[in-house]
């Protein structure tokens, strides 16, 4: 008889979801499948909106990622205008933003999926936390501690707010940080990375435990990041596209991505997969850390470059799910060194701003968030107001990624027969892709829905909706 296992709700992940493991007859795992059951309807609130406010608004829409959505907004919208920001303009958001990478992956890293591997997946539930790690390793958990917050530091120094912030506007920054902080800022970007340093090789030796794995969750998919002539970067690039076997299958420009990529309900969620438009067919693909270090055969930064070459050393395109982790501790790296470097003689004193103002047209946007490939388009009129937006979000972009990591661990671990060792992998699964939920859903009216009509305390009529 057919069965189900269902993880709910899943824990040391951003946002309201659930996996449900489908169980055959024979009692194993026939597939697995990651549902969000919280809607947020971002993109209708926008509507009405004046088109500048925008950066400030979709920065609410996470507070895990709001750098990533400000950026992408205000990018949108200069795009749209044909506006060119100044050079200094430029590397106070790339501060911004490396310290937005800071803080985001040292989170992931360490502090939600960290427990698995620094612990173990098979451990109980209560053991495997930051809480935990903090009994067995204090140091450890201070030195993540002091990475997030120095990431934390440098957005709330040039963003005007640590969580959500304020100062990218359209045409450029609205302040600047003083010569004092730019300094202070340089000293922990070092401090930064010699803090990755430590912290990476502490991880690099847990990992070794679970190298069994890695084969067991090699993504069959293309992989999509953005490029610029081959480097890694977060910016507003060209997307490249790289098949399996690590050839380029195309690139497109933000203004193309309509015609690359297609959304999709997805049964019980309220989050929508993407997949890449190909002819009569559509192809999986993935997004985030791993796939820039696919995409891409440099970093702009010795140290980071220098890793780079090694992860490609040990076979490109790297697959495997679990290699997200490394990929995150290789960006950790880039980003303090480019905080370094910005604070160390490349920002200068020229002019942060220049003229723009609202109009009406298309507005199309895209950023590298810490999760991955992040688009931003909208509509407005003769008025500046919003008439219509979309959003497509990094997590989106990895959802059949995510499922797939989720049915091929669920199916290792179910041969264990423990259930608390099955339950902790299919989490795992989907913790090594930092799901970031609350900014991707907004697909409404695909849930199923039933209703139960009881009089007193008992069911007379029930009425249900199925799902898209």
């Amino acid at each position: 008889m057919k069965a189900k296992v269902i993880v709910d709700p899943v824990t040391r992940i951003e946002g309201h979801a659930r996996i449900v493991l489908e169980i055959n007859d024979s009692g194993n795992v026939s597939s697995g499948h990651l549902q969000v059951l919280e809607i947020r309807g971002f993109e209708k609130l926008l509507e009405g909106m004046e088109l500048f406010k925008l950066p400030l608004i979709t920065g609410r829409i996470c507070g895990v990622c709001p750098a990533a959505h400000h950026l992408a907004s205000v990018t949108a919208i200069e795009n749209g205008l044909k506006v060119k920001i100044p050079v200094d303009a430029k590397l106070l958001r790339e501060l911004m933003y490396m310290g937005h990478i800071l803080h985001s992956h040292a989170l992931s890293t360490f502090v939600l999926t960290g427990p698995d591997v620094l612990v173990g997946i098979g451990a109980k539930p209560e053991d495997r936390s930051v809480l935990s790690l903090l009994n067995m390793a204090p140091e450890i958990v201070k030195k993540v501690l002091r990475l997030r917050s120095i990431g934390q530091r440098i957005v709330e120094i040039v963003g005007g707010r640590g969580v959500h912030p304020v100062t990218s506007v359209p045409g450029g920054q609205a302040s600047r940080p003083d010569a004092d902080e730019i300094a202070k800022m340089g000293q922990w970007g070092i401090e930064a990375g010699s803090l990755v340093k430590e912290l990476s090789d502490v991880l690099a030796k847990k990992l070794e435990n679970i190298s069994d794995l890695r084969e067991i969750v090699e993504l069959p998919f293309h992989a999509v990041a953005l490029s610029d002539n081959g480097k890694v970067t977060f910016s507003q690039n060209v997307c490249k596209v790289l098949d399996p076997s690590g050839e380029v299958e195309r690139t497109f420009t933000v203004d193309e991505y309509s015609d690359n990529l297609v959304e999709h309900p997805m049964q019980g969620s309220y989050m929508r997969s993407v997949r890449l438009k190909s002819g009569t067919e559509e192809k999986k693909f993935f997004v985030g850390p791993l796939a820039r270090l696919n995409v891409n055969s440099s970093f702009s930064t010795p140290e980071a470059n220098k890793l780079l070459s090694d992860f490609r050393g040990g076979g490109s395109p790297r697959l495997s799910a679990i290699d997200y982790l490394e990929a995150r501790l290789i960006e950790l790296t880039y980003s303090a060194e480019r905080i370094a470097e910005i604070c160390g003689g490349e920002l200068g004193d020229g002019p942060i701003i220049t003229d723009a103002s609202p109009a009406e047209g298309r507005f199309r946007g895209i950023v590298e968030a810490p999760r991955g490939i992040l688009i931003h388009d909208y509509e407005a009129d003769d008025e500046g107001k919003i008439t219509s937006a979309n959003l497509i979000v990094a997590t989106q972009n990895n959802y059949d990624a995510i499922d797939f990591a989720i049915t091929a661990l669920a199916k290792h671990f179910k041969q264990s027969g423990d259930d608390n060792t099955l339950m902790n992998g299919a989490e795992f699964a989907l913790r090594c892709f930092d799901p970031c939920l609350a900014c991707a859903t907004h697909a409404a009216g695909c849930m199923p829905m039933r209703i139960e009509l009881r009089r007193n305390g008992k069911i007379f009529r029930e009425l249900r909706r199925e799902g898209k």
